[in-house]
């Protein structure tokens, strides 16, 4: 009996580690590891991401073989497997295409073009957004803002407003743009992974700003800019918030929730046709 024991207990655990499927995201056309890339489960909240040399390891035991497993990053098309495929291959690297775009240059002329703010630029204490740090990899958030404009707006600049940053280390933030589908976010529409390190001395009156002029973002009707906090951090950090404002929130691949009566304070500079 306790030998039959012995040996159910080694099949389970060795079921159970082949289950746990490790690997690299990498760029297909050089070869390059790809930081931060999210692996999960298509309209799940289950997942991981990868270190910052592009390493991953994911457990599929728990989940449905019939299921599909996404990744996806700015600046390249989407890598879709079903977990049954995925967990056929241990260790598992994960190739991902460079996508091809034709991007049209515009020529600004000053005086077609105003400056203007857009989104949320509260700098409230009392209303707070917290993102869940403590977990690291293993617990991805992502927070979206609704922006609309009839007209062209090239984006400049990404801000955020910060309510709390009190951290040793700095922290890092993906920052998403996507179109909008049914009120909601849909595809992303960056070119090119925007990734950015905060600091204390990094933020100007409780504000951090990533320059983003050289992307040539252009966009039009509605859309939304997001925020991915990367990686643990035992820090205290916090945005501020405002009330009557559209935000969403989804984890890792899972669909997109409307967050209450209220926003984080995610707001963007612009270049907009007068």
């Amino acid at each position: 009996m306790k030998t039959f024991s012995f040996l159910a207990a080694f099949f389970i655990s060795v079921i159970s580690q082949a289950q746990l499927i490790s690997g690299t995201v990498l760029s297909k056309g050089d070869n390059q590891p790809i930081p931060y890339a999210k692996i999960g489960i298509l309209n799940s909240n289950f997942g991981t991401q990868a270190d910052e040399n592009g390493k991953f390891q994911i457990q599929l035991d728990q989940v449905s073989k019939d299921k599909e497993l996404l990744v996806a990053v700015a600046g390249y098309k989407q890598f879709r497997s079903s977990v049954s495929d995925f967990a056929k291959q241990n260790p598992h690297n994960i190739y991902l295409y460079e996508k091809v775009t034709s991007i049209q240059e515009v020529v600004l002329v000053p005086k077609n073009y105003k400056d203007k703010n857009l989104g949320v630029n509260s700098k409230s204490k009392s209303m707070m957004f917290t993102p869940n740090m403590e977990k690291g990899n293993d617990v991805v958030e992502e927070t979206a803002v609704e922006f609309s404009s009839n007209k062209r707006v090239k984006i400049n600049k990404i801000n955020m407003n910060f309510s709390r940053f009190e951290t040793t280390t700095p922290i890092k933030v993906r920052y998403t743009i996507y179109d909008e589908k049914d009120g909601k976010p849909n595809n992303l529409v960056l070119d090119k992974d925007i990734i950015a390190t905060i600091g204390k001395d990094n933020l100007v009156d409780d504000t951090f700003s990533v320059d983003v002029s050289n992307e040539r973002i252009w966009l039009q009707g509605k859309f939304f800019v997001g925020i991915q906090f990367i990686g643990k951090s035992n820090g205290k950090v916090a945005l501020s918030g405002a009330l009557f404002r559209a935000g969403y929130y989804r984890s890792f691949y899972g669909n997109w929730e409307k967050i209450g009566m209220a926003a984080p304070a995610i707001n963007i500079d612009v270049k907009v046709q007068k």
